[in-house]
Parts: structure tokens; sequence; C-alpha cells
């Protein structure tokens, strides 16, 4: 009899527990959004997208939002909708008990601006993505120009996709700037002190410092580990112990050579 009458308690509790969650989630469904939060991750270094223009785009949208039941506001959809903006990598969209939809964004994280010979303008994410440039919006990235020709057609294009096979050929220095440009942020001291990689006509490269008066003549994409490894002993144990704007410019062109030419 005890068992019967401890099942029978269980059983109560389980019908008062489920009866008061449809009751709550029905309440909840019917609540009005009242407010929107908008959150981007790592607002304070890239500006690629504001709240403002989330806020913006919810509001204009042909299915309002605010004043709207919960019930009727379909979050995946809006989810989907703001991640398809090139510059937004993933979006979380969920509703609090006082009404409030809080859209938390992360942005895309661009590793180089690239300004081509034609002069159109485009960043380039750690993934490859391809982000265009769009009014005032802007990230402190490395940059890349110079004589620099795309394999694609960039207004059709929104990723990068290198061969892995590819021969020399000045159509697919895109591919050697994003693979040079990957290397340089993953290091501390490079992404430091380059600050731009120029293509010249003769399809070598030379890059600019951040720090110290000189050029550097970087030659072609070919063992270019090897050269910031070169260049990173000569930073330490020459130019460290003679000045940094002893050299007008410092020459990596040739294997295991480091030519300067002084000012």
């Amino acid at each position: 009899m005890k068992k019967i009458m401890n099942i029978s308690t269980w059983i109560a509790i389980f019908l008062y527990l489920t009866i008061s969650l449809s009751f709550v989630t029905e309440k909840h469904k019917n609540t009005i959004c009242s407010h929107i939060n908008v959150h981007i991750q790592d607002s304070l270094q890239d500006k690629f997208i504001t709240e403002e223009d989330i806020t913006d785009f919810i509001h204009d949208l042909e299915q309002k939002v605010l004043g709207q039941p919960i019930k009727k506001i379909n979050i995946r959809r809006l989810e989907q909708m703001i991640s398809d903006k090139s510059v937004v990598r993933q979006t979380e969209i969920y509703f609090t008990g006082d009404g409030n939809l809080n859209i938390e964004i992360d942005q895309r994280n661009p590793i180089i601006r690239v300004v081509n010979r034609k002069g159109q303008s485009y960043y380039i994410d750690n993934n490859g993505v391809i982000i265009p440039v769009r009014g005032n919006k802007f990230s402190h990235t490395l940059i890349a120009n110079g004589e620099i020709i795309e394999f694609f057609e960039l207004a059709k294009t929104d990723l990068l996709k290198c061969p892995e096979n590819r021969k020399s050929n000045k159509n697919y220095s895109i591919c050697d700037i994003y693979e040079m440009a990957k290397f340089i942020n993953q290091d501390p001291f490079w992404k430091s002190q380059i600050e731009q990689i120029y293509l010249n006509k003769k399809g070598e490269y030379e890059l600019v410092p951040r720090v110290g008066a000189h050029l550097i003549k970087f030659g072609s994409f070919h063992n270019y580990r090897e050269k910031f490894r070169n260049l990173r002993v000569f930073y330490k144990k020459g130019l460290n112990n003679v000045g940094w704007n002893q050299y007008l410019v410092i020459n990596l062109k040739y294997d295991n050579q480091i030519i300067c030419e002084k000012r």
C-alpha cells in the first residue's frame, strides 16, 4: 500500500509540473517583444558592423519584431538573415522572460586589406572569406597593394579558394599574399612590425615595417618562412646593435643572404 501511495504521489507531482510548465511556456510565448539588445564581439578592434546597423536592419524588416508576441517571431530565420551578411561569422538570438530580444554577433576576423591593381579594395579574414569594404567600416590590419591580379571575378566571389598545387603565376599572387598574411598575423612580433606588403611589376614583394626607416626587399614568395627567420635574426643581432635607422634597404631576395644598403 505504501509503495502504491508513493507512485501516486510522484504521478501527481509530475502532472503538476507538466501543467505548470505548459502554462509558463504559453505565457512566455504571448509575451510582447519590448526591446532589442545587440552585443557584438570584438567591436573595439573592428568596426565592420555596429549595434545600430543591426537594430536598423531589424526595424526595416517587412515583418515587424518590436511589439509582436514572441511566438510570432521566427528566431532561426532572423539568425540566418543576419549571418548571411559577409562581415558576420556567427549569430545567436534568444528571448528573456521580460520580452527582450537578445542578439549576440561574432564578427569575422580580417587579417589583411587588399587593394588590387584596379583599385578595388576588400578584406580577407583568417578563414579566407572575402569581406567587401563599405562606407566608413574599417579594420586596423595589414595592407597589401600593387600589381595584384586575382584569378577570380571579385564581384562573384566570397571565399578565397587557392589551388593546392599552383605553379608560379602572377594571377595566384593573392594566394601567396593570403598565406603570408596568415603567417604574419600568427606571430606577435611580425604582426606588430609589418604593416604593408607591396607587389611590384617584377612580381617581387616589398615589405614596409612599422619600426625602422628601411624598405625590405623580400623578393619572391619562395622560401618566405626562411626569409622571415633570417630577418628576425638580423633584427636581433644586427639592428639592435647598430640602430634601426642605419639602413635604407634590407635585401632578402637571395638565398641565405642579407644585403643592406646604408643611408
